[in-house]
């Protein structure tokens, strides 16, 4: 993937410890969904990081692989510009190996803006004033 040079996450927007992870699932808002589930949690690093999870029930290696470069792509893809700054984890399901690319785009767009609405709502802030 010569070609891809300067698109691909760099460290600081990977979760990379086990430690990140537990956080992300202990304390993170959960939305589900039918190709994967997102956890996010709000994180201090001023940026958005990404980990990702498929366990054998998404099939073997390579389909597990697989579906996590689908998930990577996706979030490369559609980076959110927002404040806070969260941590996500996508946990891959088993009926993501059967979708097109743009299924997976289209689910994970539906669920930043499920977790937006969410997120205000859990906050406490007042809706936009309509003058």
């Amino acid at each position: 993937m010569a070609g891809l040079q300067g698109c691909r996450l760099t460290r600081p927007e990977r979760l990379s410890t086990p430690g990140q992870y537990r956080r992300v699932f202990q304390k993170g808002l959960r939305l589900d969904g039918r190709l994967f589930s997102l956890v996010a949690a709000i994180n201090d690093c001023g940026h958005d990081r990404l980990g990702l999870a498929a366990s054998r029930k998404v099939g073997n290696a390579v389909e597990r692989n697989r579906a996590k470069r689908r998930l990577r792509e996706c979030y490369r893809r559609c980076k959110r510009l927002l404040e806070p700054a969260l941590d996500l984890v996508l946990v891959a399901k088993k009926e993501l190996g059967s979708c097109s690319r743009d299924e997976v785009e289209r689910e994970y767009r539906q669920r930043l803006q499920r977790l937006e609405q969410r997120a205000a709502r859990l906050a406490g802030s007042p809706p936009p004033a309509g003058d």
